[in-house]
This record gives C-alpha cells, structure tokens and sequence, in this order.
C-alpha cells in the first residue's frame, strides 16, 4: 500500500512540475513492476539534483540503492529524543532487522534531549553501499549528504 501511495505521489509531483516535459507519458499501459521501477527512476533522480539537501526517514528497515541510495551520509536525530541506526548486510529471518551483530550501528542523540550527556554522539557519518540495510528505531532520523570534515583551520 505504500508502494502506491509512493508512486501516485511521486507521479503527481512529476506532472504538477514538469507538465510539458512529460506530456506524452502515458502510464495506464505499465504493470506494477514497470511502475515500481519507474518510481525508483524517479527518486534516483531526486536523489541526485542538486536542490535535494536531506530526508527524514522513519522508524523501519530499507535497502540501500532503492529506498536509500548508497553514498556517504551524515545522519542526525532531530526529534527531542534519540534514535538508533544499524546497517548490516543481510535480515533477520522475519524481515523486522538487520542480522545481529549489524556491521556498524550508532545511537544518535540530540542535543536538546534531557537524554543527552556530553560526549554523547550528535550525528554519525556513514557510508552505505547498494544491497546493505538499514535500520532505524526509537526515533525517525535526518540524512544529509556528507559535505566532507570540519575544517579545522590548519594552514
């Protein structure tokens, strides 16, 4: 069900943005399949321009490269609370997380919490590849294209 509410979106957004550019685009023909495909296009292409600067994703397990496209990430909590990301290579057998122990996983905190103590982690950088999963709980989480280290003013 959210696979079609994702794609009716996604169609939507396309025709109320670009109307002319699409004008002939005729989907009534496509099966389900071509549909998905097409909607993933679609956000690899969002993905990819340049006014696209973040994305709150919530609680949930995706796949990188159709849900999350691969790269490096700085991930945030902006909730007032924490949140928890693992990434791991394969799921669990019910499909509800990532195989323990996951490759890499972090708690993120946010600064504003009443959870949050000093050297608490505020954000972590992360590089996801195609076919690895994600998984996040207790809290949704912002990813931000990674913009490189803090320059630490070293001359």
């Amino acid at each position: 069900m959210k696979r079609i509410l994702s794609l009716a979106l996604a169609c939507v957004l396309v025709f109320v943005l670009a109307p002319a550019a699409f004008a002939d685009v005729d989907l009534s023909g496509m099966s389900f399949d071509e549909l998905v495909a097409l909607k993933d296009q679609i956000n690899l292409a969002i993905w990819n321009s340049a006014e696209w600067q973040e994305v709150t994703v919530p609680q949930g397990v995706y796949q990188v490269g159709r849900q999350i496209p691969p790269g490096k990430w700085t991930v945030l909590c902006k909730s007032n609370s924490m949140g928890e990301i693992e990434v791991a290579d394969s799921l669990k057998e019910n499909g509800a997380g990532v195989t323990f122990p996951p490759k890499a996983g972090k708690i993120i905190y946010n600064p504003d919490s009443r959870m949050y103590s000093e050297g608490d982690a505020t954000e972590w950088t992360v590089e996801l590849f195609d076919g690895e999963y994600v998984a996040v709980s207790m809290s949704s989480l912002v990813f931000t294209p990674y913009s490189g280290a803090p320059e630490l003013g070293f001359k």
